[in-house]
C-alpha cells in the first residue's frame, strides 16, 4: 500500500514546494520594501501570518488548537516549540495571528534562497558552531524582548530524525528567558511530524489534513537565576512531550 502511494506522496512534495516559493516569490518585492525601514517591521510580521495561512489554505492544512488555558497578554514571552516538520514555523505563524514574534534560526537559513531575507533583516539568525558568534545573536534577542517582541525558538536545535521524539533542549532559550525574567511560552504540534515529515526529501511522510496545537499556559521566570535553569528546562520538555504522549504513544515507544 505505501509503495501504491510513493508517486502521490513526491507529487504533494513538490507541489508544497511550488506552492511556498511561488507565494514567497510573488510577495517578495512587498517584503523587500517594508524591511528596508524598520518601522515597518511590525507590518512585516502581518504580512508572515497572511503568508502562512495562504500557504497553508493551498497545501490543505488547517491548523485547530486545541488548548488555551488563560487568555494570554501581549507578552513578550520566550516561545519554545517541539521541532518535527517544516510545517512548524508555518503553523506557528497561522497560531500566533495576534502576537508579534521573531524566530531565531540556524545561521544555514542565510544561504535560503527567498526566505534569507528575513534572517538578514528581522529573525534572528545563530551559529551554534561559533560560540561568540552564539551569544550575539543571543544578545540581539534579548534586545528584542526588551522592545517587546517575543522570540520564537526550536530549542531541540534541529528536526530529530525518529520525529515525534524530542531531542534534548540546548541552554540558550532558557538562559535567556532568565537573563530577562521573561515567561517562557510551551508549544506542542501534535501532528505536523505526520502532515510533513522532513526526510526523507522526496519520499517522507506527507499529507493535507489537521494540525493540532497546543499552547500551554506560560512558566513564570521571575525570581529565577542560572541556578534554575536545567530545571526550568526540564519542565519545559515535559509540559511539551505530555502531549505527544497522550496522542501518539506508539510512535514515542
Amino acid at each position: 500500500m505505501k509503495l501504491l502511494l510513493k508517486p502521490f506522496v513526491i507529487l504533494y512534495r513538490l507541489y508544497f514546494a511550488l506552492v511556498f516559493f511561488g507565494v514567497l516569490l510573488i510577495l517578495y518585492p512587498i517584503f523587500w520594501l517594508f524591511l528596508l525601514n524598520k518601522k515597518h517591521h511590525k507590518k512585516v510580521a502581518r504580512l508572515k501570518v497572511y503568508t502562512a495561512k495562504l500557504i497553508l489554505f493551498f497545501q490543505g492544512v488547517y491548523h485547530q488548537k486545541t488548548s488555551i488555558t488563560q487568555k494570554l497578554d501581549e507578552g513578550p514571552y520566550v516561545i519554545c516549540a517541539n521541532h518535527a516538520s517544516y510545517l512548524d514555523i508555518l503553523t506557528m505563524y497561522s497560531a500566533f495571528n495576534h502576537h508579534r514574534f521573531l524566530f531565531i534560526g540556524k545561521k544555514e537559513l542565510l544561504t535560503w534562497p527567498i526566505i534569507n531575507i528575513f534572517f538578514k533583516n528581522i529573525d534572528i539568525a545563530i551559529d551554534r558552531n561559533k560560540p561568540r558568534e552564539a551569544i550575539k545573536s543571543l544578545e540581539n534577542a534579548k534586545m528584542q524582548l526588551n522592545n517587546n517582541w517575543s522570540i520564537a525558538i526550536f530549542p531541540e536545535g534541529l528536526i530529530p530524525q525518529n520525529a515525534p521524539k524530542i531531542s534534548r533542549f540546548k541552554n540558550g532559550a532558557f538562559k535567556m528567558a532568565i537573563d530577562t525574567q521573561t515567561p517562557i511560552l510551551p508549544v506542542t504540534f501534535i501532528d505536523n511530524w505526520r502532515l510533513f515529515q522532513a526526510d526523507p526529501v522526496w519520499t517522507g511522510r506527507a499529507r493535507p489534513g489537521r494540525s493540532r496545537i497546543i499552547i500551554h499556559d506560560p512558566v513564570p521566570t521571575i525570581g529565577l537565576t542560572q541556578k534554575d535553569l536545567l530545571s526550568l528546562r526540564n519542565k519545559t520538555y515535559e509540559i511539551i512531550n505530555a502531549p505527544l504522549v497522550k496522542y501518539h504513544p506508539k510512535a514515542l515507544k
